[in-house]
């Protein structure tokens, strides 16, 4: 047993004195995945379970969550608030998180990867500590498939591949009979969406020539001769095709894209492990996983995390169908948020570049739009991204990326966003690549000059 699990189980033989519990959980994929796996987890050995899963934890939200019940479980949170959680809280608690240490105090009940020299941006995610707790509590390697769903959903590919300690838990879920890993195209949508369409709204990559542009997909897919009906009419998807086709198909695209410069390095970009479900339908968003942790984002992005947490929990009834229902939502949320940023264009300071949607995107998905923006070559890969919207009547929500090549030049945005947000009186947190902030409206201008001055010294640049 690594030293990780061995805290695991002593937190759990912790939790296990416990009467009831309340897990407090993120509201993206990777948090619902935390609480469907502690949840189950909790339950199966007993316990009397609730949950509620939050945009982040402030401290307005613990003062509503802390009279829930007499003992709680933080889950792809907390650490950050570490100080606000031991002032306020008076009920016993432990902490699952993986973002960055703030400076400060420190807590003995806290399972995280960075205490045992493990990337919690690269190689484990909030759900995959909720694992390795929840593996300690019941013995369950079974819920190590939801902890793959949410390492991916927390985009933790790294080459499109899982990594690290990421890798035991695809282990342990291969092992269960729960996923299958194999190598192939690696475009969103080869299960769920019709063939042709899995190019039309590809955008991370964007494809040239044929990224939103239907009838050059079908006059590809033609001069190629890749079947994309099958004797019925029926549309195929790419998982329809055969050995043989799928060969075929990237050779073309290969050669394709070669003529429009991209260079080998790039196509090779295009291939990556993929991870499918074992129990889930062919054809059904859940069965990719990738497309999977799109369904829970879109659930918790859209007002619903308890929707996604029950489908992860095997829901496939009128949860399910809801989840469908917010998953087309969702969808038509990016596409309008990723149309303003093109026609808006980008704000360009000396270390970062932002966009400030007000109220055109909604809060819950700039995250989302600015990964999507910087991942299809819109904007540029020289400076993090930052964007910003309006989360209410007094707050801004403020998310930041940057690229692993910015990271390895200096790029800390957790504490980049932090010391940004404290100067204006908002309160940030995150990880070196990615990390997100909520300030008061009206400030956004000064926390952007603040946070373009702290990007620049970490840059080097005079």
């Amino acid at each position: 047993m690594d030293a990780i699990s061995l805290l695991a189980k002593k937190l759990a033989d912790l939790v296990r004195k416990w009467d009831d519990v309340v897990v407090v959980s993120h509201y993206d994929a990777d948090g619902i995945t935390s609480a469907a796996i502690l949840v189950s987890a909790l339950r199966s050995i007993g316990k009397d379970v609730r949950f509620i899963n939050v945009k982040q934890l402030y401290s307005d939200q613990v003062e509503e969550v802390k009279d829930m019940g007499s003992a709680f479980i933080f889950s792809d949170l907390g650490i950050g608030q570490i100080s606000i959680l031991l002032d306020q809280m008076r009920a016993p608690f432990i902490v699952l998180d993986h973002h960055e240490i703030p400076p400060g105090r420190e807590y003995p009940y806290l399972l995280h990867p960075h205490l045992f020299g493990i990337d919690g941006s690269r190689e484990l995610s909030g759900a995959g500590i909720s694992y390795i707790f929840a593996r300690a509590l019941s013995g369950r390697k079974d819920l190590a498939a939801l902890a793959v769903v949410g390492a991916v959903g927390d985009v933790q590919l790294v080459d499109n591949a899982l990594v690290g300690y990421n890798r035991k838990i695809l282990k342990d879920a291969i092992e269960a009979g729960k996923v299958f890993a194999y190598r192939d195209l690696a475009l969103y949508g080869r299960v769920s969406r019709p063939l042709p369409y899995m190019f039309v709204y590809s955008t991370n990559p964007v494809l040239p020539g044929l990224t939103a542009n239907e009838s050059a997909v079908y006059d590809f897919l033609d001069a190629a001769g890749i079947p994309y009906r099958d004797d019925t009419g029926r549309i195929l998807s790419y998982v329809d095709l055969s050995a043989e086709d799928k060969r075929k198909l990237f050779t073309e695209l290969s050669m394709y894209l070669l003529s429009r410069g991209w260079d080998s390095q790039r196509l090779q970009s295009l291939l990556g492990e993929v991870y499918e479900l074992t129990d889930e339908d062919p054809h059904s968003p859940l069965r990719d996983v990738r497309e999977y942790a799109t369904l829970l984002n879109a659930c918790g992005r859209h007002g619903k995390p308890e929707v996604g947490v029950r489908v992860a929990m095997g829901d496939r009834g009128k949860y399910y169908d809801e989840a469908l229902s917010l998953l087309r939502h969702h969808r038509e949320a990016l596409r309008k948020g990723v149309d303003y940023v093109v026609d808006n264009g980008l704000v360009q300071l000396d270390s970062i570049q932002y966009f400030h949607a007000h109220d055109v995107i909604p809060a819950s998905v700039v995250g989302i739009v600015a990964g999507m923006i910087y991942s299809s070559g819109i904007a540029s890969f020289k400076k993090p991204i930052v964007g910003m919207a309006y989360e209410d009547e007094e707050h801004v929500k403020v998310s930041a990326r940057a690229t692993s090549r910015l990271v390895s030049a200096g790029v800390d945005l957790s504490r980049a966003m932090r010391a940004a947000a404290e100067q204006v009186g908002g309160e940030a947190g995150g990880h070196k690549p990615a990390a997100g902030a909520r300030i008061p409206r009206g400030a956004e201008d000064e926390f952007l000059r603040r946070l373009d001055r702290v990007v620049s010294a970490q840059l080097g640049a005079t």
